[in-house]
């Protein structure tokens, strides 16, 4: 059976088209693309990239994306199971063999030790009975008057938090770049955007952007101007705005306005 980098290798070459061309098309640079085909995977920069990276090299040469996507996942999870299956094979065994002599002693001193506990109880069972009679129940403790004072009644205002001004990320595309974001952890802006292009999605809580060009891509947060994300080709992931940090994404002369 093929491996999902066998069957993505297959059908480029069956098109014939060529990793250069997927480049130029994805901005995805080669090394990766030579690493997909390759099920080298721990190449690639981190899950997120690795399932943008397939979905990116399938749209390109025109196969189903979600076909992929889900073969990457049977992968992962076959990969998983064969892992754990060699780990509990290679894992020693642990306690002592059962065998029938083992067994035998087993039962002669479960048999010894429930004797030795009737006997001991049978006993001590007199004695117990005679200190039981001749002890004294003590009184009651008398009940003591709890007052319980009610909490003072709380406005609507404590009651209901306060809610936090929406962020709004507006991207704008100065070359072609693969990109994908998050708002507050769906996915709103995915794919590639073509120079000239601009998009824009709000979040209550955080934004986490990847990007495969962080030269081709400038940000505005809440109307402002942000810095550059990074040189032309960078490949970024994991890039997280919240409303505490997001001063720092913005320009020097914005964040002095914001402070």
């Amino acid at each position: 059976m093929a491996s999902l980098g066998q069957e993505l290798r297959r059908e480029r070459e069956l098109r014939a088209i060529t990793l250069r061309e997927i480049a130029n098309i994805t901005k995805i640079s080669i090394r990766y693309l030579q690493a997909l085909e390759e099920d080298r995977l721990d190449v690639l920069p981190g899950t997120f990239f690795i399932k943008g990276a397939i979905r990116a090299y399938a749209k390109a040469i025109g196969l189903d994306e979600d076909h992929y996507m889900n073969k990457y996942h049977e992968d992962v999870l076959l990969q998983t199971y064969v892992v754990d299956k060699d780990r509990k094979r290679a894992e020693p065994g642990q306690g002592w063999p059962i065998t029938s002599h083992s067994r035998l002693y087993l039962i002669i001193f479960v048999s010894v030790l429930a004797i030795g506990t009737l006997a001991y109880l049978f006993l001590l069972k007199p004695h117990t009975s005679k200190l039981a009679l001749s002890a004294q129940s003590p009184a009651p403790p008398a009940q003591v008057p709890v007052t319980v004072t009610p909490p003072p009644p709380r406005s609507l205002e404590s009651v209901i938090p306060a809610q936090t001004e929406p962020l709004k990320l507006d991207l704008s595309f100065t070359a072609d770049t693969w990109i994908q974001v998050y708002a507050d952890g769906k996915l709103k802006i995915d794919g590639i955007k073509r120079a000239g292009e601009t998009a824009g999605c709000e979040a209550q809580k955080e934004f986490l952007i990847h990007t495969g060009n962080a030269g081709g891509v400038a940000l505005t947060i809440n109307g402002k101007p942000g810095k550059p994300l990074g040189g032309e080709g960078i490949v970024l992931t994991d890039i997280k705005i919240t409303p505490e940090n997001c001063g720092e994404f913005l320009r020097p002369a914005e964040k002095a306005k914001e402070t």
